[in-house]
């Protein structure tokens, strides 16, 4: 059973740390059940269900824009591959990709995995927050429609440059990384 020790909090007039256990749903549901029903272990109780209940939730709402974001990819892609101006061209994957997280998130993939410690082999849209994925498919489909107006990899990134971030995701840059 994961736990981590809490000291006591500035201002506190001292005391023992604290082991702050970590439990998963089912370890959590096995403890309640062991429990006399105390006003206190009912509060507990009470309190516990709507916390997993309110992460099920996130988990379930992040999950939908996600699989919202893999369509927006397949239309993006599809419209790459459909037009006359960029279909010859291999590297615009890869550059549409690079705008389409500078633009809506401030940030390069690169920097966001750094900032984040996360394996440079791992798939970007697996950390982001629903917020991030939220503007992150709300570009993607700006610049879909772009492309299927005609235009070119470098009059998008102009368009897109000039209408500014959508999200502007916090990240603290290791020191290592800034020199």
């Amino acid at each position: 059973m994961r736990f981590q020790i809490a000291k006591p909090t500035k201002g506190s007039k001292g005391g023992r740390p604290k082991k702050i256990y970590q439990l998963n749903e089912e370890q959590a549901t096995l403890l309640i059940t062991y429990l006399d029903n105390t006003p206190q272990v009912r509060a507990f109780k009470k309190e516990l269900v709507r916390q997993f209940y309110a992460m099920k939730t996130k988990l379930l709402q992040r999950q939908l824009v996600r699989t919202s974001g893999k369509a927006g990819r397949r239309e993006m892609t599809n419209a790459i591959k459909e037009s006359p101006v960029l279909s010859d061209k291999w590297y615009v994957y890869s550059n549409f990709t690079k705008l389409l997280y500078k633009t809506a998130l401030g940030y390069d993939v690169s920097k966001l995995r750094e900032a984040r410690s996360v394996d440079k082999k791992a798939t970007p849209l697996d950390f982001l927050n629903k917020n991030e994925l939220d503007a992150l498919n709300k570009r993607q489909n700006q610049i879909t429609t772009l492309i299927d107006l005609g235009m070119d990899y470098q009059a998008i990134k102009d368009v897109l440059s000039n209408q500014g971030v959508i999200y502007q995701t916090t990240l603290k840059i290791p020191e290592k990384a800034r020199n």
